[in-house]
């Protein structure tokens, strides 16, 4: 796989897209205090996320055709920073309106990067879509330490959140708007190329059972994502400064496995990649949830970390391969199913939460991947089958 100019402007893109994203964590607690609000309230902003992934899977497909991927990623781009510059102000209404903003732009990102990298690499979109998620996963850890680090030197929570962002916008929206040619010679290029070469379960198929895949898949990530702390605090009677630290295991786990995604994945079906990484995950559970003591269960998270990082590249390469001449519209919808997933699950886990405890509560996350193992197994038996 080669890793040309295009490839690590999106690369970077998605990583930009990790550090706001998960940086909005690091700030509610900060930003309910400066505008003098309640918990309640200042909860409302992560969920303008996963509406903004809602919109952007049923309409984004379109407004990207319209544009192309260059000028969608501007787009993209510029109300990200401006959505931030919103959400850091001291009006509420402003900060409302910056989260919507953040979000569309977060969630163009997310409908338009899996697109753009499956048309510049068709036999290596799992390691590229790995690769690209690892960069997230990194800037993901980031983004709680520059916020901690800006406020325990006394310069606010808006200084860590927006100067090791604003640099990088501003670098990438220059190279979008100098260097047009890279991106015309891969719509070129794709337009040659009569028969797509796709790598082994990269093939066209039906859209419905992989957003399924998908939809499990994300719903076990933001699980673990938004929870995990809550239960170090329950479970192990961890303090609040200590569980989001410990928590972070699970981006670590991540991260890690998919910086290596492109020596995992290669020749490797996607959906074996699934079903082992199902498995890697459901060990790392089974630790975190059963193990008496802190540190074994932090080991755990890790694993299942480990586990988890794949699903979601694998699940989305076959997503948007599943419509080769319309990859814009099915990385869309790929959106959508991150936004039901995002909005839904971890609220489920809440509401079962409040009814029978979190530790039982948490035994969604192991369902969900037996799901996840038992219909990527019937879909690659299904597969196998096929006549050449």
């Amino acid at each position: 796989m080669v890793r040309d100019r295009l490839t690590l402007v999106l690369y970077a893109a998605l990583g930009m897209l990790g550090f706001l994203l998960n940086g909005i964590g690091a700030v509610l607690a900060p930003l309910q205090e400066q505008l003098g609000v309640s918990r309640a309230e200042v909860a409302f902003y992560p969920s303008l996320f996963a509406v903004a992934l809602v919109i952007t899977g049923l309409f984004g497909g379109p407004f990207v055709r319209r544009v192309g991927h260059r000028i969608g990623l501007v787009a993209a781009i510029s109300g990200q920073i401006a959505g931030a510059l919103l959400l850091a102000s001291s009006v509420r209404v402003l900060t409302l309106i910056g989260a919507a903003v953040l979000g569309l732009g977060s969630a163009l990102i997310i409908a338009l990067v899996p697109a753009a990298l499956g048309a510049r690499h068709p036999r290596f979109t799992t390691a590229a879509l790995g690769e690209a998620n690892a960069v997230s996963s990194f800037a993901s850890l980031l983004a709680p330490a520059a916020v901690a680090g800006a406020i325990a030197l006394g310069a606010g929570w808006a200084v860590g959140y927006l100067l090791p962002v604003i640099p990088v916008a501003a670098a990438l929206l220059i190279v979008l708007l100098l260097q047009r040619r890279d991106w015309e010679q891969t719509s070129d290029a794709a337009a040659r190329e009569s028969e797509p070469r796709p790598g082994p379960g990269l093939e066209p198929g039906r859209l419905l059972p992989r957003w399924v895949a998908l939809l499990l898949a994300v719903s076990v990530e933001f699980c673990l994502v938004f929870w995990a702390a809550d239960a170090f605090a329950e479970w192990h009677g961890v303090g609040p400064a200590a569980a989001p630290v410990l928590a972070a295991m699970f981006l670590l786990g991540m991260a890690l496995v998919r910086a290596a995604s492109s020596r995992l994945t290669a020749g490797r079906h996607p959906q074996v990649v699934m079903v082992a990484a199902c498995g890697v995950a459901m060990v790392g559970f089974v630790a975190f949830w059963a193990w008496p003591n802190t540190i074994g269960a932090a080991i755990g998270l890790l694993t299942a970390g480990a586990g988890v990082a794949l699903l979601y590249p694998a699940g989305l390469a076959r997503l948007v391969a599943a419509w080769p001449q319309d990859r814009d519209r099915a990385a869309s919808r790929g959106a959508l199913a991150s936004g039901v997933a995002i909005g839904g699950a971890p609220f489920l886990l809440a509401a079962l939460s409040d009814a029978f405890g979190l530790r039982a509560a948490y035994l969604i996350v192991p369902a969900l991947l037996v799901v996840l193992a038992i219909q990527t197994l019937v879909s690659l038996r299904a597969t196998v089958r096929q006549p050449a």
